[in-house]
């Protein structure tokens, strides 16, 4: 990149685009956070209802170097997954390509849209997606989306980023609903936990994305972001538990369908780490105990 990048980050209040945003400001790169709820110090942007107008304006006047769409919605009727995940990558798409052609894109889209694997193996950037919900068919859509736009010459990248935890892991991860369920009930219910999963530091993902949205030169279309090691999502919930010290119950309702989806995940994250030279930094037993220290 030039050495005088100007980075848009949106979807900036989530938990993930918070994390980014940080670290752009440690690095001291030149940011404008935007986020669809009044969340200072960003700006409010709904990319999925505002006018395309609006969104032109914010893009034409900002001249970003580099664009991170850190949106998305993980759960909700099909009609809001297919806004979040879907339509909102089509606008902001159409308004860089408009006016600022030459930044780079950066999708961040999800493990979800590979769907699952057999039991013990990885999952490299050209395994066939099959998506097994309409969390991870939106995600694909909007990825698909991206992987069309760089065919047509936009310099554009997505990351298939597999599950992140750590600090400030929302309710919608694994890790933050039995920090929930600890903190309020002593009871963690989370459907069943027989499901393997490739658990990977906010933190770690964080120093991915910065990666790729500074590299230098053309990169592979599609990179994915994990640890590379599945783990038993019972035994992350019983490390949580240990963590504690609560007399907690862990329900494992193993009769029913898990809100986890697929039985195994595990990356495959060689090309990002022979592309960039990254690789996750924090363990996972460091990043269930940060996630228990911040939680309280």
């Amino acid at each position: 990149m030039t050495g005088t990048e100007r980075v848009m980050v949106f979807g900036a209040g989530g938990f993930l685009g918070a994390r980014i945003c940080a670290l752009l400001d440690d690095r001291g790169i030149e940011y404008r956070g935007l986020s669809r709820t009044r969340s200072e110090p960003y700006r409010r942007c709904d990319l999925a209802a505002m006018h395309p107008y609006a969104l032109d304006t914010q893009i034409g006047m900002y001249k970003p170097t580099v664009v991170i769409n850190a949106v998305g919605a993980t759960f909700g009727a099909p009609a809001e997954l297919v806004r979040a995940n879907v339509i909102a990558v089509e606008a902001l798409l159409a308004s860089v390509r408009d006016h600022a052609g030459h930044a780079r894109f950066v999708q961040l889209g999800s493990a979800a849209e590979y769907g699952g694997a057999a039991h013990g193996t990885s999952m490299p950037e050209d395994s066939a997606p099959h998506p097994l919900g309409p969390y991870g068919i939106t995600k694909l859509a909007g990825s698909e989306l991206v992987l069309r736009a760089q065919r047509s010459g936009a310099d554009a990248v997505v990351l298939r980023i597999f599950d992140v935890i750590g600090p400030g892991a929302p309710d919608s991860t694994l890790t933050g609903r039995v920090i929930r369920d600890l903190r309020t009930r002593q009871r963690i219910e989370v459907g069943a936990l027989d499901v393997w999963r490739d658990f990977v530091d906010v933190r770690d993902v964080a120093e991915a994305v910065l990666a790729v949205a500074l590299a230098d030169g053309k990169l592979p279309p599609l990179l994915n972001v994990g640890s590379g090691r599945a783990t038993l999502a019972r035994d992350v919930a019983g490390q949580l538990f240990e963590l504690s010290g609560l007399a907690a119950t862990i329900v494992d309702e193993a009769g029913q369908e898990t809100l986890l989806g697929a039985p195994w995940q595990q990356a495959d994250s060689t090309l990002i780490g022979q592309q960039l030279g990254w690789s996750p930094k924090i363990a996972l037993e460091q990043s269930l105990a940060d996630s228990w220290a911040q939680s309280h």
